[in-house]
């Protein structure tokens, strides 16, 4: 499938989204806005919460005026009016949509949502790639009337070019292309004895080794290549941080270890970031670490993935948190 067509389909996704979602909201331009509407039907209190109105014959009603039509939202979030966008002719659009539903709203704004789809579409993020320019994300801006672009590159001149290129119909972020990028090594009473991928089986789990026996089962079942990594238990205990990663997006950095309270999890990031990752779960970065005894409680310590859990745990079957005694 070609680049652009996937981009098509996520702002098409977007569109439905951004645009009738429960967070939508918008500062419109009382001069923008034309006959006032009728009172709104009260909100919908459904089993959980406020519930959308129902914008199936707004939707319907702006495919039928699709040369004048330029999307709807919800404003304020989690009420029942409706926002419609028209190019034109906002009098003859707002007496139609209150006969639709009543309370709802109409807004001027310069491009129809057709326009701004063909914008998105038209891009050719193959040859951006080409240009230096890669891709993060594209969608339909509904509130804002316009196309939304998220791009890496180091060439100052891009944010400019494109967005005059395209007449206002054009919003462009840019990000810097991350440069080289490594693991954190050693901190405050830990060091980082080897970092890897492996196996699904360790995501979102932690292990710990408090002596040499506890040392070789860990080993084998994290399954990293190689030897284990020397360690003198006397004075060092061993842990293991298996972070989930996806196909798309299997980079992650180890930025540190927090040992603090009686509790040692990890901080990591994507150095790679800002970029579109698939949610799937392919593989565990794993980062096998060295603890100094002295930096813990006598008796154990709780041993965590991250500062706070970022799955559903237990119940799904991940170990991201574990009491270690130490003898």
């Amino acid at each position: 499938m070609k680049a652009r067509s996937l981009l098509a389909i996520l702002c098409l996704l977007l569109l439905a989204g951004c645009g009738l979602g429960p967070g939508a909201s918008a500062t419109a331009d009382p001069a923008q806005t034309d006959a006032a509407p009728a009172t709104p039907p009260p909100v919908r209190i459904g089993p959980d919460g406020p519930e959308p109105p129902d914008t199936a014959g707004l939707q319907a009603y702006g495919a039928e005026h699709s040369d004048q039509f330029g999307g709807m939202y919800i404003d304020p979030p989690g009420g029942s009016s409706v926002v419609m966008l028209f190019t034109a002719d906002l009098e003859r659009h707002q007496a139609a949509v209150n006969a639709i539903l009543p309370g709802t709203r109409v807004r001027q704004v310069g491009h129809t949502e057709t326009e701004l789809v063909a914008l998105l579409e038209s891009f050719d993020f193959r040859a951006f790639q080409v240009e230096g320019i890669e891709m993060i994300g594209g969608s339909v801006d509904v509130i804002g009337n316009r196309v939304q672009l998220e791009v890496k590159s180091n060439d100052p001149t891009v944010e400019l070019r494109l967005e005059l290129a395209h007449g206002g119909m054009l919003d462009v972020t840019v990000f810097p292309v991350p440069g080289a990028w490594a693991n954190v090594s050693a901190g405050d009473g830990w060091r980082l004895l080897i970092a890897g991928e492996t196996g699904n089986q360790e995501a979102y789990t932690v292990r710990a080794a408090p002596d040499a026996d506890a040392w070789d089962e860990m080993w084998t079942a994290i399954g990293l290549a190689g030897a284990a990594p020397t360690v003198d238990f006397a004075d060092e205990v061993v842990v293991s941080f298996g972070h989930g990663i996806g196909s798309s997006c299997p980079e992650l950095r180890l930025d540190g270890v927090v040992i603090q309270d009686g509790v040692v999890f990890s901080e990591t990031s994507d150095p790679l970031s800002p970029r579109a990752c698939t949610a799937d779960l392919a593989a565990a970065a794993m980062f096998v670490v060295a603890v100094e005894r002295t930096s813990l409680p006598d008796d154990g310590f709780t041993l965590r993935l991250s500062r706070t859990t970022t799955t559903c745990g237990a119940e799904c079957g991940f170990t991201e948190e574990i009491e270690v005694a130490l003898p």
